[in-house]
Parts: structure tokens; C-alpha cells; sequence
């Protein structure tokens, strides 16, 4: 169990991502999303499509099979809404590792 003091500093820590231009962007896209049916399926069908191609073996990434995934994923990327959706998403992520990486980097695990 967390110390209270350590409690406390978690806390704040997630309180100055929730500042972040990072974080702001990555929940106003969240919410343009939700309120887009459309929108939401491409986004759930390209995650998909990543999840297929990272499954596959790197002797078959040069596949007709693995082609056509990519092909597909970059046709649904070209809707406006998924692209800004998973670009800020994969920035939000992406300073959330940074920080967590900073974290581990001075502990000693």
C-alpha cells in the first residue's frame, strides 16, 4: 500500500499531466470521437489492422497479405478524424512513457 506522501505525489503528478497540452488534446479528440459513430469504427478497425500486422512474422512482412493490411490502415487513416485521433493519442502516450520512463530510470528495479 502507498504511503500517503507517496500517494499524494502520484496524485500530482498525474494533476500536471492533466495540464499537459498533451493531455488536452488527446481528450478533446477522445471526446470529438464519441460523438462520432463513424469515426469510432475506423478508429476500432484500424487498431485492429495494427494488431494483425504486428502479429505477423517479419518473414512475412512483405506479404501481398501484409501489403493489403497496410494499404487498408492507410486508407482509413486518411479520414480526418482518425488521423488527428491517433496522432494525438500516440503523443499522449508517448509523454506518458516519457514520464514513467523517467521514473524507472532513477529507481532501482
Amino acid at each position: 500500500m502507498l504511503s500517503d506522501k507517496l500517494l499524494k505525489l502520484a496524485e500530482d503528478v498525474s494533476g500536471a499531466i492533466r495540464q499537459t497540452p498533451e493531455y488536452e488534446a488527446f481528450t478533446l479528440q477522445k471526446k470529438k470521437v464519441a460523438s462520432d459513430p463513424e469515426a469510432k469504427d475506423l478508429i476500432e478497425k484500424a487498431r485492429d489492422i495494427q494488431s494483425r500486422l504486428m502479429d505477423i512474422p517479419e518473414s512475412e512482412r512483405n506479404s501481398d497479405y501484409a501489403e493489403s493490411l497496410q494499404d487498408q490502415y492507410e486508407e482509413i487513416s486518411e479520414n480526418t478524424a482518425v488521423f488527428d485521433y491517433t496522432r494525438a493519442e500516440a503523443t499522449y502516450m508517448t509523454m506518458v512513457q516519457e514520464v514513467l520512463g523517467t521514473i524507472i530510470e532513477n529507481l532501482e528495479v
